[in-house]
């Protein structure tokens, strides 16, 4: 029996369901285990610009891949006309270097936006600040601009009713689009991409793949992660390198059921983007950005599920034992340039 490949979950409710439920089981381990503490009201800053602002830009997020997606289209804004709105404790500066003369104020909610704001630019409206902004533009009828900053799995959040998704490649516009009608999508590439594509070929210096490590992920089982780490990386043949995110208990305890197992782990001292030997995972973005750098890049997994085979599909991944992934091919012009002049437009 062929099994049906799931698509974004129908709306943004019902993956914000999904993911109260997810929370909520943290929590109640969190609070078994006397760890769990109440988490402070979030506080933002809203810098405006000299004129009157008609775009705005919400950073929720300071990561390296929400960085790229986000912060960079603010080089080709017009600066004079863009807002900015993110967290007081945001661990970058999203304006560092700009040379933009803002106003710095606190940020106590949506009515805090200025009434001449005519487009919103977001990383996803399931997030704590982008939520409010969203809810408030689509109460003006302004235009919600959504920036994709990863590879799409069924669990990834979907777009929020009546978005404009700026997508990295067509499948990924049809896949955002699947079963919404309300939505919109166009293609103008990834900067995180073209930007790896751009760093240089570097030069090998060991044939030994690194296996990318997903274990905090939630669209497979810790069972079925570790089955394939196992099989990968318990006879030599691969080094595993832990995710950031693997610091809970439970990733730690398979850790170590791993290192009894012969698997040996590397370094995590040298950035994903400095890595100079083949990589592989399961799903990872980290592969294709391998494969824009150069690096011979693959994917593998103990008995995949159908949605797993599908991602491969539909990026272009190749699977352990063949030809390595091939790189996509660059556009010409930098995506943010294409993603601000989207914006622009609008």
């Amino acid at each position: 029996m062929t099994k049906t490949v799931p698509g974004l979950m129908p709306d943004l409710a019902a993956w914000q369901q999904w993911a109260d439920r997810r929370r909520r089981g943290v929590e109640a381990v969190r609070r078994a285990k006397g760890r769990f503490r109440p988490v402070a009201e979030p506080r933002a800053w809203l810098w405006l610009p000299r004129n009157a602002a008609t775009t705005l830009v919400v950073i929720d997020k300071g990561t390296p891949s929400c960085r790229v997606a986000i912060v960079e289209p603010l080089r080709h804004l017009d600066l004079a006309r863009t807002a900015v709105l993110a967290p007081r404790d945001l661990d970058i500066d999203p304006l560092e270097g700009l040379g933009g003369a803002w106003e710095a104020r606190p940020y106590d909610g949506p009515a805090d936006l200025p009434a001449t704001i005519g487009s919103v630019l977001t990383l996803g409206a399931y997030l704590h600040w982008s939520e409010g902004a969203v809810r408030w533009a689509q109460a003006r009828d302004v235009t919600v601009h959504l920036v994709q900053h990863g590879l799409l799995t069924p669990w990834s959040p979907p777009a929020p009713a009546g978005a404009h998704v700026l997508a990295w490649c067509d499948s990924d516009a049809e896949y955002w689009t699947r079963g919404r009608p309300d939505v919109t999508a166009q293609v103008v590439g990834s900067q995180m991409l073209w930007a790896a594509s751009h760093e240089g070929r570097p030069r090998i210096t060991t044939d030994r793949p690194v296996m990318l490590g997903q274990l905090h992920g939630t669209e497979l089982t810790r069972r079925e992660t570790l089955t394939t780490y196992l099989h990968a990386c318990a006879q030599g043949e691969m080094l595993y390198r832990p995710h950031p995110n693997e610091k809970d208990a439970v990733s730690r305890t398979l850790h170590a059921v791993m290192r009894r197992r012969g698997v040996e782990f590397a370094s995590t001292s040298t950035a994903l983007t400095e890595l100079t030997q083949p990589v592989v995972s399961i799903f990872s973005t980290g592969t294709l950005e391998a494969a824009m750098r150069g690096l011979p890049a693959w994917v593998t997994a103990t008995d995949p599920p159908p949605w797993v085979r599908d991602f491969w599909r539909r990026y272009g991944l190749a699977e352990w034992g063949g030809e390595p992934t091939p790189p996509w091919r660059t556009p010409d012009e930098e995506p943010a340039a294409t993603l601000a002049r989207a914006i622009r437009g609008a």
